[in-house]
């Protein structure tokens, strides 16, 4: 099996991030590294990031800066907004961790564990032999079930953010 790959996301010195990013190298997850406030995203990052995923599982409404820059008066405005992320990138949640398909934001290890379909730190792991994610409703399959006598499996593919 080839090893798995993602994006990490991370902003400044921060231990949440690290703690991340220390969990998901650990379990073999071939990672590339961007740090926002070295090299922060441009718009078109940003649009290509968020796709069709709703904007404000990205923000973080804690951030004395989202509060000062009145993030929530643009929220219908996406031109303006991404603007003003991509001039301040500390209003993005983080991590995120986004592999081609798919994107986790925050630092919840059970969610990024079940995306990446690693062991979530208890030893267990989050897919079953087949690739199939356990415990959720979120499955992908890359290619149909040969079984004869069952229906091909449906192509899906998911994307969502935690909270």
């Amino acid at each position: 099996m080839a090893p798995k790959r993602a994006t990490f996301y991370t902003y400044g010195n921060d231990t949440i991030c690290d703690e991340a990013l220390k969990f998901v190298s650990d379990a073999g997850v071939l990672l590339t590294v961007r740090n926002l406030a070295e090299k922060p995203l441009t718009v078109l990052e940003l649009k290509n990031l968020i796709g069709h995923i709703d904007v404000k599982h990205f923000l973080n409404s804690a951030s004395p800066e989202y509060t000062k820059l009145k993030v929530t008066e643009h929220l219908n405005d996406l031109t303006v907004l991404f603007k003003i992320i991509s001039e301040n990138n500390c209003i993005l949640r983080r991590p995120i961790v986004r592999t081609p398909r798919l994107v986790t934001v925050g630092c919840d290890k059970n969610r990024i564990a079940e995306m990446l379909q690693i062991s979530n730190g208890s030893g267990q792991r989050m897919d079953d032999s087949k690739g199939n994610l356990k415990n959720s409703k979120y499955v992908t399959r890359r290619t149909p079930s040969k079984s004869s006598d069952s229906k091909p499996a449906s192509s899906s593919s998911t994307a969502r953010a935690t909270k």
